[in-house]
């Protein structure tokens, strides 16, 4: 009787074997990259968002903190970070809404709108060029004599543009609270209705107080920082000025989580910028559109946010 041959040859055993082997240690070294590197499989980019009408500008302030914080935000799956700049606070509610950003630093009336329009949630209050909180001035050339903001019937007024809290949303609410009714003119030469204040859009802070200065409006409109700032208002156009009205102090400008940030990335977003101390992270900051820093939301910041766009707040 013939013997047996066995079913696997100790040569194929082996060889079986050892390609186990091999994919065995493949599959460990994989699982282990994916232990090592949490989130490697789903890494996204972090981005941030703002309103510009100066992108050049704006995007070389916001890169290095995005990136900053993409960096301190690793774990929760982001491993880069990108700046996106939008043309008006429709474009970047539009965009909240399509969850394309993930993150804003905005001024007060933009973000009261994103706060009620979009979800999205105020994180901190952010120290913008040095100024926790700021206040408009209406001003005018002292040549005028124009000494009250009732004297402002039948003249023109600058505002900056259209989504400025400080010099548009803010000055118009003081008017409208004065008992003054406005109408948006076209050209500085287009007459101004009877019984009205003409107002224009002049795009930027210089030229709010140069059009004052060269009397093509009546008045203008500024935060006390644009005022301040002599590469703005130079001290020669100050000594021509006269302010007839200071608002009362607002928050400056506040960081928000959209719904596109997850609830634990978006706690941890916050406690990283109320962490970024000031003399540890001065070079972070300066770079960062000139902030000092950050201080936690408070209920009286939130109320305020909501009575911009629910009631219109009782500008002052």
């Amino acid at each position: 009787m013939g013997r047996t041959r066995p079913l696997l040859s100790t040569n194929r055993i082996k060889q079986s074997f050892g390609r186990y082997r091999l994919f065995a240690g493949w599959l460990m070294g994989a699982l282990l990259t994916l232990t090592i590197l949490p989130g490697a499989a789903t890494a996204e980019t972090l981005i941030l968002g703002q309103v510009s009408d100066r992108p050049k500008k704006d995007f070389k302030q916001l890169l290095p903190m995005a990136r900053f914080m993409a960096d301190r935000l690793q774990q929760y799956g982001f491993d880069n970070a990108r700046v996106q700049l939008y043309d008006s606070a429709d474009a970047l509610i539009k965009a909240v809404k399509q969850g394309e950003v993930h993150w804003i630093s905005e001024t007060p009336y933009t973000s009261a709108r994103l706060l009620q329009e979009t979800g999205s949630r105020p994180l901190v209050k952010k120290w913008k060029n040095g100024q926790r909180q700021y206040q408009t001035l209406i001003f005018t050339l002292k040549q005028r004599d124009i000494r009250s903001l009732q004297e402002l019937v039948g003249q023109r007024i600058a505002f900056e543009h259209p989504d400025s809290f400080s010099s548009y949303l803010l000055p118009r609410r003081i008017l409208e609270n004065n008992g003054l009714s406005l109408v948006e003119l076209e050209r500085p030469e287009d007459p101004v209705p009877e019984g009205k204040v003409g107002y224009l859009f002049s795009r930027n802070e210089k030229n709010n107080a140069l059009w004052v200065d060269k009397q093509i409006v009546a008045a203008g409109a500024l935060n006390n920082g644009d005022w301040q700032d002599p590469s703005r208002v130079t001290p020669g156009m100050q000594e021509h000025f006269r302010v007839i009205h200071r608002s009362d102090f607002y928050p400056r400008a506040f960081e928000l989580a959209t719904p596109a940030l997850a609830a634990d990335a978006a706690e941890a977003l916050q406690q990283e910028l109320l962490a970024l101390d000031q003399d540890k992270y001065a070079g972070l900051l300066a770079r960062y559109e000139n902030s000092k820093g950050f201080s936690p939301v408070d209920e009286q910041d939130l109320s305020f946010l909501k009575a911009l766009i629910e009631r219109g707040t009782q500008a002052q």
